[in-house]
């Protein structure tokens, strides 16, 4: 495959998975059945995306090199250590190329000041939870803070927090509390802080995409689906309903510090009544998703590869 034609595919399916596929995926109404199944989905199309697009940019701009695409990338690459920048490919292509590696920095950069800025909130707030809170025998880690709101969140990490208020003990019974502590262990121990924080970091590197700004919401709500499951394995789903509903009617909605994962989020409405009227499993929905998954990561390697 040459780096003309690898170039024109990686581009229309970058544009495909930025545009229609996240307008269709966000959409979708399968994904309330299937949660788990449409949060790899997400995370395939993310990645290829990516992949798709800085593969395009670079293959565009190696073209006159000619030969395999990473061959090409390491000739322009000695002569650029030697000096030379554009002699090879001219000066508009290097600049595209200079462009295509200033995307990548930016989306890697964004991540990893994310990463650093949410992990340093995280820290302050465990040592101030520590300080302030009580210990609550009822949940490894968990801390009881004075105060007359209604909330509960976790603080993921190796040290993790379950973190409830006065308030939200009052307000709930035993079972909602148990429900509400089983959807806070879900999100610990499913790390459902990785993805936010990575459809975080996508959008705010890409704040021009309406796609991505999708991306990041759909994956906010499907770990909240995801938590929630988890939590009516063990608990009564009815419980959780009750819990999220009186969360929602004390108006504690969004009050979670930077880096937490809140029992109650702005689908609390959405979640109630799935929990309340929970839809059949779609089997072959999760198996399409599973499987485009793993198409949508291979497309854009193996284009890429076979220009190699």
């Amino acid at each position: 495959m040459t780096m003309a034609v690898t170039a024109v595919a990686l581009a229309v399916l970058a544009v495909c998975l930025i545009g229609p596929v996240s307008h269709t995926l966000a959409q979708a109404r399968w994904v309330r059945r299937e949660p788990k199944a449409a949060l790899v989905l997400w995370h395939a199309v993310g990645l290829a995306a990516g992949l798709a697009a800085l593969g395009a940019s670079a293959a565009v701009a190696l073209a006159p090199l000619g030969g395999g695409l990473l061959g090409a990338t390491f000739t322009w690459l000695s002569s650029a250590v030697q000096g030379d920048v554009f002699s090879d490919i001219g000066v508009g292509h290097s600049l595209l190329l200079i462009a295509t590696f200033a995307l990548g920095f930016r989306l890697v950069g964004t991540l990893a000041l994310n990463t650093w800025r949410t992990l340093r909130a995280r820290r302050r707030h465990r040592t101030l939870v520590d300080l302030v809170g009580r210990p609550w025998p009822k949940a490894r880690g968990g801390r009881v803070l004075d105060h007359p709101e209604a909330v509960a969140y976790c603080l993921p990490g190796l040290t993790p927090r379950v973190v409830l208020t006065s308030g939200a003990l009052k307000l709930l019974d035993e079972e909602e509390v148990a429900a509400v502590l089983a959807h806070e262990r879900a999100h610990l121990e499913g790390r459902h802080d990785l993805s936010v924080l990575t459809f975080g970091a996508w959008a705010a590197a890409l704040p021009w995409f309406p796609g991505v700004r999708r991306a990041r919401r759909a994956v906010q709500a499907l770990v909240e689906m995801v938590a929630d499951d988890r939590a009516s394995a063990v608990s009564d789903r009815t419980a959780l309903a009750s819990a999220l509903a009186r969360f929602g009617a004390s108006r504690s909605l969004s009050t979670a510090p930077l880096g937490a994962l809140a029992a109650a989020d702005v689908t609390t409405l959405e979640r109630v009544q799935r929990l309340l009227n929970p839809p059949p499993p779609a089997r072959l929905a999760r198996v399409g998703a599973y499987v485009s998954a793993v198409l949508l990561v291979a497309a854009p390697t193996l284009a890429l590869l076979a220009t190699a």
